[in-house]
């Protein structure tokens, strides 16, 4: 004898008016599971793997878009919080050979090798837009040179958003590739860094700035770019005593600043 299922006990035990009104509760639950499990499916795939490099080991994924994570590996735990994170867009698949490039450009980086950096950058983690803005505007930040937090807000419309702007390079996704090693204090002291102070002026050493192991602010002989009006200056020069320092962008040297297009100041002679 074949058992039948009251409606009652298929749907739950609440009142219901009508079959046709069980039938549409049916399937709009469904059609939430279907679209559900759909947007699990075509979620888009992340090579992930870890990475050794000078500056420690990596956690890179790789997106068909470009490095969409470069996280530094302190503690094992760091790798189950990173990935996580990745999980929230991409569905992450163990592949070290293909990351393993990004090591290799990292290390040539480090010697000096200005082009080595070639993967595109991917910021689909970056779900906050004030952050995505901060980003954006940060990798126009040329190698050789540095500019502060206040300096970086005001490139952004933000001028006193410091703080905002510590917080957004923080939780930067892709470090190094996105260079918030670039980003000091307006006083040139270096200020902080999620890799570590140590890791920055690594990073900093490589693009020209003479750093020692527990320098803690740039070195006295940088020159002063204004990014108005496209003129380097000497740190002493009085036409930077005039100008808020969150115009300014901080060269290596003159080498640098010539390199970004910027031209000699005529009242300090920088050359």
């Amino acid at each position: 004898m074949v058992k039948v299922m009251k409606m009652e006990t298929l749907v739950g035990s609440a009142a219901i008016d009508s079959p046709e009104e069980v039938i549409q509760g049916l399937l709009l639950r469904s059609s939430a599971k279907l679209d559900k499990a759909l947007e699990r499916v075509r979620r888009p795939q992340a090579a992930v793997g870890v990475v050794k490099s000078k500056l420690g080991d990596l956690l890179v994924a790789l997106s068909a878009s470009g490095i969409v994570l470069n996280h530094y590996i302190e503690q094992s735990s760091d790798v189950a919080a990173a990935l996580s994170k990745l999980r929230l867009q991409f569905d992450p698949v163990e592949d070290r050979p293909v990351v393993t490039a990004v090591g290799e450009e990292v290390d040539r980086y480090l010697t000096g090798a200005a082009n080595a950096l070639r993967h595109h950058v991917d910021l689909t983690l970056v779900g906050n837009p004030f952050q995505k803005k901060v980003l954006d505007k940060l990798e126009a930040v040329p190698r050789g040179a540095l500019i502060s937090y206040q300096g970086l807000g005001a490139a952004i419309g933000s001028a006193s958003s410091a703080r905002a702007v510590g917080n957004a390079l923080h939780n930067n996704p892709v470090p190094i590739y996105v260079p918030c090693h670039r980003v000091i204090a307006s006083d040139g002291r270096i200020g902080g860094y999620g890799g570590g102070p140590g890791r920055k002026r690594q990073l900093l050493r490589s693009e020209g700035f003479a750093l020692g192991d527990g320098a803690v602010k740039v070195p006295d002989n940088v020159v002063w770019g204004h990014r108005t009006t496209q003129i380097f200056c000497r740190a002493s020069c009085r036409a930077v005593a005039r100008v808020g320092r969150g115009r300014m962008l901080f060269f290596a040297d003159q080498k640098a600043a010539r390199q970004a297009g910027l031209r000699p100041c005529k009242i300090c002679r920088p050359d």
